[in-house]
Formats: structure tokens, sequence, C-alpha cells
């Protein structure tokens, strides 16, 4: 007979942790039965693409944290009223497992679900939380049954908190679907591109500065590909403001999340760019790795350590604008060079980030419960 899994999703705005979710129903649905919960607030994205996997989904009006002022003073106010909506929303769907996507911030369900005798499954996507939520893991690190990290990195950040009790590591993975990219196609332009939601963590301000470099070299674009939710309008106001301030006219937005339209930027590109301040596991690196492109990229999650066995980009520690310009220039005159490295990208993504290999531990540990 299968448990009933509930996967609750505090902040609906879909970006990596969602897009993992996403792939890995299928599998869970072997041998779970599934309901997700989360915010009616900000998640018709994230809804789109449940409703294509059949799931059962159930919203509530729950607060998330957010920079507006609105969003802190909401879930702060209601607080407590949520506590109850999560706690009823578990008896109700006579929940076995209880599986947050949402790392520290699933502090509502995690008191909602005290005293009810529920495993409880923490998934941490990111390498930083506030500080006043890691204080709070000391008072309830104990009701966690299972850590599930999605790089070393969140494991060496959340383990002096939370502990070593029972815990995996396993990259956000992805469905591969295998194709050969045509390197010897001729184009007029050379074309990176990065696939991000519009946020400070994002560091755009770093890819502005390194296209502000190369716009002596008329060819080379940059392609940005990434929703602006509410809370970050101001920042994309910001970043506006600076390309018009640098007179760009080599950088691209587009505000769009269509699959197919970004898989097809994705394979007529010739590098990825990443200037992330901090990531765990990049799902949006790991999809433009399945579509034979190289990588340049800040330290961000384990992609380092992977760049190490398999080598197909360059990873720039030091943030470096200088040092992101000559990885481009190094690949924008080596044609052959992207072609092997984009090889090596491909490799890497199916062998360690296929999600019918990396979902069998977890499967396995959730079984156990």
């Amino acid at each position: 007979m299968k448990k009933n899994l509930l996967i609750y999703v505090e902040d609906p705005r879909f970006g990596g942790p969602h897009q993992y979710t996403i792939c890995i129903l299928n599998e869970l649905k072997k041998n779970f039965n599934i309901k997700l919960l989360t915010s009616n607030k900000e998640n018709k994205i994230f809804l789109k693409k449940l409703n294509l996997k059949k799931v059962n989904i159930k919203t509530l009006p729950l607060s998330f944290l957010s920079l507006k002022l609105g969003n802190i003073l909401s879930y702060i106010f209601f607080f407590i009223y949520e506590i109850f909506l999560i706690r009823n929303s578990i008896k109700e769907n006579k929940t076995d497992i209880i599986y947050s996507i949402s790392g520290l911030y699933s502090f509502k369900l995690i008191i909602s679900s005290l005293f009810l005798k529920k495993k409880i499954v923490i998934h941490f996507h990111d390498t930083y939380c506030n500080k006043f939520f890691i204080f709070l893991s000391f008072f309830f690190k104990n009701v966690i049954d299972l850590s599930v990290y999605s790089s070393k990195k969140s494991f060496f950040f959340y383990s002096k908190y939370i502990g070593k009790k029972n815990y995996l590591i396993s990259p956000s993975s992805i469905n591969i679907k295998k194709f050969k990219k045509n390197f010897k196609k001729k184009k007029k332009f050379f074309d990176l591109i990065t696939v991000a939601n519009i946020n400070p963590v994002k560091n755009l301000e770093l890819l502005i500065m390194i296209a502000t470099t190369l716009k002596f070299i008329k060819n080379i674009r940059f392609h940005i590909i990434g929703k602006v939710w509410q809370s970050q309008m101001q920042y994309k106001k910001k970043i506006l403001k600076l390309v018009e301030d640098e007179k760009l006219n080599n950088i691209i937005f587009y505000n769009f999340l269509n699959e197919d339209n970004i898989k097809k930027k994705l394979i007529s590109s010739d590098i990825y760019i990443c200037t992330s301040r901090n990531e765990s596991s990049p799902v949006a690196i790991w999809e433009a790795m399945s579509c034979y492109l190289p990588i340049i990229s800040t330290d961000v999650g384990d992609l380092e350590n992977f760049n190490k066995k398999y080598n197909f980009g360059f990873i720039i520690k030091n943030k470096s604008i200088n040092n992101f310009k000559k990885s481009i220039i190094y690949f924008y005159k080596n044609k052959k060079l992207r072609e092997k490295f984009g090889n090596k990208s491909a490799l890497c993504v199916s062998n360690e980030m296929n999600i019918k290999k990396s979902f069998k531990k977890f499967e396995k540990k959730l079984i156990r419960l």
C-alpha cells in the first residue's frame, strides 16, 4: 500500500527548486500518493506546470517572505492562523511523510507538524539562510527525519546548525533529452545566455559590467531570460538603469518562461554565463549543459568539483570582470574548443544530473522512513 506524501512549497514563485520538484513527480508517484500544498499567491507559472503532471494540489492563503514590507508584515501578522491552516491540511490528507523543498524557511510547516507523529523531510536548495531562521533551527532540528542537500556546499553550511543525523547529498537533477548540437552552423552573432529570475542573488550588475567591457566587439550579445516578480521590480529598474547608463545595445532581456522557447534559445547560443553570488545546485546551468553549452560561471554550488572532473568551462572564483572577459574571448576565438567543452558539458549532466539515476538514492531514503 502506498504511503501518502505531502509536498510543501512555501514560496511558489517559480525557480530551480520548483523545476526539480516538477522533474521528480513522475518518479515519486510510483511509490507514493502525492498531494502538493502551496500558497495561492504568485503561483500561476508553478501551477501551470504542475497541472500537466496531474497532481493533487491544494492552495492556501499562505504568506512567504520577500523584500516587500507588505509580505513581511503579512508573514508576521498571519503566522499563527496559517500554522492552523497547514496543520488542518496535514490531518485531512492523512499524511505519512511531509516533504518540504523550502529549507529552514519551512518553519511554519514544522510547527504545524509537531505532535502529529509525521515523518518530516526538508530539502535544502540554497547555501545561505537568514540568521533568524538559523537561530530557530536549534529548536526544531531534532524533528527533521531526513535532510536532503542539493550540494556539498549546502551540506557544509547547514549541517553546522542542524547536525548530521540522517542526510543525503544529491544534485537537483533534470530530465535528459538526447540531441546533437550543430556546432558547424554559421552564425552572425556570438551569443551568451543566462536564465534566471531577476533578483540580487543573480548579481546581474556583474554581467552588465562584463558586457560593458565587450561592447567594442559588435557581434557579441548577452541574452537574459527571467521572470520579474513583484518584489523585484525595483531591482529590475536598477538593472535597466545600468544598461542605459553604459549605453549598451548588446544585452537583450526576455520575460518569458516557456520551456520550449528557452530550449531553443539555449540550443542556438554559444556559451552559458552565470554571475550568481550563491547557488546550491543550479538547475538552469544543468539545463544549459544538456544543450551542449560550455559554462563560464562564478564559483557556485559544486560546479568547480564537477568541472575538475569533466572540464566543461571556466569557474571564476573571485568574480573578476577581467577573468570573465578573458574566458569569453577565449571561447569566442576558438570554435573547436567550444565544441570540445560543450560535449563535456553534456557528458557531465548525463552522468551526474540525470533524474533517472540520481533519484534512486533519494527514493530509497524516503521509502525507509
